[in-house]
């Protein structure tokens, strides 16, 4: 594996940190926000350096998602890869939720996020190594319910009042886990 592959895939060990910290970073400083009840896009909308951090997290967020699909259809050795667009297309919403604030249609990117449900199975199936399929199947079970349970959650209503916040924080912190744990296991030295 060349070094350029190498930092593809540990694009992935960025999301999940570049998220989660520079948007409660911004959410620390937003005025008349809380993180607890009100999803990180909402201070796309306030005129502060909140808005600005909001973006940033946003944007790197998504370019290293962007680069970690780039890796994984590299590593794939395929023309095609599901897994890579997926993960690409997932990164391009976030890069969307980076440039255009919230309430239109081009924040997200029309949902096209939504991809990032099928990233992680299609990610095994793609790379096609038993070990770390073996290793990772169940955790990448979980992340996949955990995803279609918060898309349902959302579609139906049903994120609680006053906890938006929270819950966005977490369910989106267990899908950026993924790329993260995945870099890890593939990059990890062998013994």
């Amino acid at each position: 594996m060349t070094i350029y592959v190498r930092w593809l895939l540990q694009s992935g060990t960025i999301p999940l940190p570049a998220w989660l910290g520079i948007s409660t970073i911004a959410s620390l400083i937003a005025t008349d926000y809380n993180m607890f009840a009100s999803h990180v896009s909402v201070m796309t909308l306030q005129d502060t350096h909140a808005h600005t951090l909001a973006n940033a997290a946003a944007l790197l967020t998504g370019g290293s998602l962007i680069t970690f699909g780039l890796g994984v259809w590299i590593t794939a050795r395929q023309v095609f890869s599901g897994a890579a667009i997926c993960w690409i297309l997932f990164g391009i919403s976030m890069v969307a939720n980076g440039i255009w604030p919230m309430g239109g249609p081009m924040h997200g990117l029309y949902i096209i996020g939504i991809f990032n449900i099928l990233a992680p199975a299609l990610t095994l199936i793609d790379i096609n190594n038993p070990d770390l399929t073996r290793k990772l199947r169940g955790f990448t079970v979980f992340v996949s319910l955990m995803s279609v349970l918060y898309l349902w959650l959302l579609l139906n209503g049903f994120d609680p009042a006053g906890y938006s916040g929270l819950t966005q924080r977490i369910f989106a912190s267990i899908g950026y886990s993924w790329p993260l744990v995945f870099a890890l296991g593939y990059l990890k030295p062998s013994k």
